[in-house]
């Protein structure tokens, strides 16, 4: 009976006992702490990258905006010097950005094809014309279905994208 007794108390013990506890708790909400942590992180890697994409379209649009010698004559030119100005591996980002520019006479004509997505062609224009410039970028993620605000590729992935309406300068 006195045995019965000490496995009781045995049990009593080990149930009253809190020691380790609190790594326990920690080690369950460790993994979701993480998680949120990169998920803010990458969310703030993708704003910076959306902002990139739009500075680097601008950059190149404006040497077709002005007419400059350095401008792209085709879609590889656009896409090299795109890439170049986002920096990092030129190849690596030739795969993920797709890019056009077309060519309208009115506005209202060049308005109705901004929503869609570049297709590949180029057409820069010539002095006075219209310009629609698409850019979409896919952008993988590590953290799936975080990028709320973007237009996703799949779970894995977002689309950048920006557009860019102008009226080419009176060049020569």
């Amino acid at each position: 009976m006195s045995h019965r007794v000490h496995i009781c108390a045995r049990e009593s013990a080990f149930r009253r006992d809190e020691r380790g506890a609190t790594a326990l708790e920690f080690a369950l909400v460790a993994p979701l702490l993480c998680f949120a942590l990169l998920s803010l992180v990458e969310i703030g890697v993708l704003g910076m990258m959306a902002s990139g994409l739009d500075n680097a379209v601008a950059e190149v649009a404006r040497k077709i905006r002005t007419g400059q010698g350095s401008a792209p004559t085709d879609v590889g030119s656009f896409e090299d010097q795109v890439c170049a100005n986002l920096g990092g591996n030129v190849s690596g980002c030739r795969a993920r950005l797709v890019v056009s520019a077309q060519t309208f006479s009115k506005f209202v004509d060049a308005g109705a094809s901004v929503t869609s997505p570049p297709n590949g062609d180029f057409d820069k224009g010539g002095a006075g014309d219209i310009v629609i410039v698409k850019a979409d970028y896919n952008w993988p993620l590590i953290t799936p279905f975080m990028a709320t605000g973007y237009p996703h590729a799949g779970p894995m992935s977002v689309t950048l994208g920006t557009r860019l309406a102008f009226k080419n300068e009176p060049f020569k």
